[in-house]
């Protein structure tokens, strides 16, 4: 009897040891293209891929899970696509980071709203080079949202993001220069600050590059030119949105 219970054990030891293994993807680009598939066409095949690669501890998969649920909330219980979120972040995915940073500072996702996790979350993204999250640093910092309010901070956190080549932190960096808010005065950085602004497209930064240089003489100044052809671009960016919500 004992000999029988024994060969059955190998046997099922060896079926065990034979059974294929979960593919591991081959790449960061083949589980974002899958999650794709799940989000958009809610293709289950492609939603239980996802799912195996996240039980297996993929952080991105665990995060592209997450966005399924998100779009599709009945799938599970409010709290699933923070849940995957969390992990995600926890291994170190910045989108995922950022993701939960926002359902932190919303309040969304089945969480409830908590600023200073959100501070954790979008601290942590910055530390990973991301301008989105040291700009929302500092606009938390200077509300006081999560955070102690400080100009300083906020500052600091602008400049970070601006190094990041966060367009709207460089504008508002340049504001702070300009106004000596949260740090002193200076007129030759708030320049610096309000071109490299309007150099990487930000809208705001183009119109108020182009008024302050009209306002430096007539059509024969030398800021003429470049003036007029920051008005165009300006007018331009607005067409331009104006005609995606069309």
């Amino acid at each position: 009897m004992l000999k029988r219970f024994a060969a059955c054990c190998w046997i099922v030891g060896v079926l065990g040891a034979c059974a294929p293994a979960e593919q591991l993807p081959s790449s960061i680009a083949q589980i974002e293209s899958v999650g794709i598939v799940a989000v958009q066409a809610h293709k289950q095949s492609a939603i239980d891929q996802l799912l195996r690669w996240a039980e297996l501890g993929h952080p991105v998969a665990q995060r592209e899970l997450a966005l399924v649920y998100v779009k599709y909330p009945d799938m599970g219980n409010p709290n699933t696509a923070a849940a995957w979120l969390q992990k995600a972040a926890l291994a170190g995915d910045l989108e995922a980071q950022i993701a939960l940073a926002q359902a932190f500072h919303g309040g969304t996702l089945g969480l409830k709203l908590d600023d200073a996790q959100a501070c954790i979350w979008f601290e942590a993204a910055a530390q990973q080079g991301d301008g989105r999250a040291s700009f929302m640093l500092a606009r938390m910092a200077s509300h006081g949202q999560g955070t102690p309010q400080s100009l300083e901070r906020s500052v600091h956190w602008l400049q970070v993001a601006a190094q990041q080549k966060n367009a709207q932190a460089m504008y508002q960096l340049s504001v702070a220069y300009r106004e000596g808010e949260g740090i002193a005065q200076n007129t030759m950085q708030a320049r610096y600050w309000l071109n490299m602004s309007a150099e990487y497209d930000y809208n705001i930064a183009i119109q108020a590059l182009a008024m302050e240089l009209d306002g430096l003489g007539g059509d024969s100044s030398p800021f003429a030119e470049r003036s007029r052809n920051l008005f165009k671009e300006a007018s331009d960016h607005r067409l331009m949105r104006w005609n995606t919500h069309l």
